[in-house]
C-alpha cells in the first residue's frame, strides 16, 4: 500500500504484507484387481481417466472447475493453485459399470470424490516424488487421499416385475413345437420390442429360452420349464406356466413366504439366463434348489422310467395356477417365525437370508444392492451412487460365501 505521512505522524494500520507461494495435486489412478483399496499384487494403472478439480485456483473469490486425464502411469496433475481447500474426483465416463474402491471420507463406503487443503508452496502427492523437482517447494504425501481405485463390475439384474411384463422374452416353446412370434409386437418398421431391448443391452438375445438351463416339459405344455440344480446334480424344476403366474404375483405380507421366495428364484434364473454380464454368486442357485426340495413341497416320482426313484429324477415343485383344475396355488405355507424361513436347517441356509440377498442382485432392491466383479472373482454389497458404486463389504466369490454378506 502506499500512504502519504508528514513529519512526526505514525501509521500502525493496514500495512502487513503477506507473501504465499501456489502449490499444485498430484494423484494417483489404478485398476484394483483384488477390491482391497490399496494399490498392490496385480492391480495396474489407468490411462485417459478424466479427474476434475474444484476450488478457487486463482483467488478470486469464485470456484473454478478444471479437468485433466490421468497418463501411462495412472498419475494427473492440478498446478498454479492459489492455497485452499479443492475437491478431486473422478469421472465415470467409458460406459463401464465400475465400483470405487478407495474410502476417502471414512463413511465405510468407497467414493469418487476427494477434499485435500493445499497450504502454501505444498505439493500435495499420492506418491512420493511424483511432482519432480521441488525448487522452493515443499512434497506433502497424502497417499489414499489422492489415490482412486476402481474394479469392474458385473450387471444388476431386472426385476420380477420386468421378467412378468416380457414373459415374451422367455416363453418360446420347444424345438419342433411351432415358431416364436411372440416377441412383444412390432413397430412401424417391423422390428419387435424384444429386438429393441437386445440392441438397448437390457437383455442378451431377443428370447432367452435357449440360454436357460436344462431341457425339460414336465407338463407336456411344449414350453420349456425352468431348471435349478444344487452342488450334488438334483434338480428343482419350476413348470413354465406356473413361473410365468408365480413371477407376475404380488410381494406377501408377512404371512407366506414361499410365494415371495420363488418369485426372486425365477427371477434371478431369468436374470442369469438373460442380462447381460449378470451372474448369481456362486452357491446361489445350488442354495435355492436345496432349499426348494426342502421346503417347498414337491413331486418325486420315477420320471425316468428306469424303474427307481433316485435323485436322477428331477423334484417337480407343486404349484396349482389358474388354468388348472382344483384350489390354486402351493401346497405348503411358510410362516415368517418358521425354522425354515428363520434357521439353517440340516446345512440348508435359512429361506430369508437365501431371499434377502437373491432381491439384492436386482436393481429394484431396497436399500444396498449385491454385486459380482466382472471377472467373476468377488462378491460385493454395494451403494448406487449414480455413476458408479461404492464398495460396503466384499467376499472372495466361492460356494456360500454370498451369505456371509449383509444387504
Amino acid at each position: 500500500s502506499a500512504e502519504t505521512l508528514t513529519s512526526g505522524e505514525n501509521d500502525t494500520t493496514g500495512n502487513d504484507f503477506v507473501n504465499t507461494q501456489l502449490g499444485s495435486i498430484h494423484g494417483f489412478k489404478f485398476e484394483d484387481m483384488d477390491a482391497n483399496g490399496k494399490y498392490d499384487g496385480s492391480d495396474t494403472p489407468m490411462q485417459g481417466i478424466t479427474i476434475q478439480l474444484q476450488g478457487d485456483v486463482d483467488g478470486n473469490g469464485t470456484i473454478d472447475t478444471l479437468t485433466t486425464v490421468t497418463d501411462k502411469d495412472g498419475h494427473f496433475s492440478f498446478e498454479n493453485l492459489r492455497p485452499g481447500t479443492y475437491t478431486v474426483s473422478e469421472l465415470f465416463t467409458d460406459g463401464k459399470t465400475w465400483a470405487a474402491t478407495v474410502d476417502h471420507d471414512g463413511n465405510g463406503s468407497g467414493d469418487a470424490t476427494t477434499t485435500v487443503t493445499v497450504l502454501s508452496g505444498q505439493e500435495l502427492v499420492a506418491v512420493s516424488g511424483q511432482e519432480g523437482p521441488l525448487g522452493t517447494h515443499t512434497e506433502v504425501n497424502v497417499g489414499n487421499a489422492l489415490t482412486f481405485g476402481n474394479h469392474e463390475l458385473g450387471a444388476l439384474g431386472l426385476t420380477p416385475g420386468f421378467w412378468y411384463n416380457h414373459e415374451y422374452v422367455w416363453d418360446a416353446p420347444l424345438p419342433g413345437f411351432g415358431s416364436d412370434n411372440s416377441n412383444g409386437g412390432v413397430d412401424g418398421k417391423g422390428v419387435s420390442l424384444a429386438s429393441k431391448l437386445a440392441a438397448a443391452g437390457t437383455i442378451s438375445a431377443p428370447d432367452i429360452a435357449n440360454s436357460l438351463p436344462g431341457n425339460l416339459d414336465v407338463d407336456g405344455d411344449h414350453h420349456k420349464d425352468l431348471v435349478f440344480t444344487d452342488a450334488s446334480g438334483k434338480s428343482l424344476v419350476i413348470e413354465w406356466d406356473d413361473a410365468r403366474e408365480i413371477v407376475g404375483g404380488a410381494n406377501g405380507t408377512g404371512g407366506d413366504k414361499l410365494g415371495d421366495f420363488v418369485r426372486y428364484a425365477i427371477t434371478t434364473l431369468l436374470n442369469e439366463a438373460g442380462v447381460p454380464n449378470f451372474s448369481a454368486p456362486a452357491g446361489m442357485n445350488a442354495n435355492i434348489t436345496d432349499w426348494l426340495i426342502a421346503n417347498g413341497g414337491v413331486t418325486h416320482t420315477d420320471f425316468n422310467g428306469d424303474g427307481q426313484i433316485t435323485d436322477a429324477d428331477p423334484y417337480i415343485l407343486n404349484y396349482n395356477n389358474a388354468t388348472e383344475p382344483g384350489k390354486d396355488g402351493f401346497t405348503k405355507t411358510i410362516k415368517a417365525s418358521s425354522a425354515a424361513w428363520q434357521n439353517t436347517v440340516n446345512g440348508v441356509p435359512s429361506g430369508a437370508q437365501i431371499f434377502a440377498d437373491m432381491n439384492a442382485t436386482t436393481d429394484g432392491a431396497t436399500g444396498n444392492n449385491m454385486m459380482m466383479s466382472l471377472n467373476q472373482s468377488h462378491v460385493f454389497t454395494t451403494q448406487d451412487e449414480g455413476d458408479h458404486f461404492g464398495i460396503l463389504s466384499s467376499v472372495l466369490n466361492y460356494s456360500g460365501s454370498y451369505l456371509q454378506l449383509h444387504v
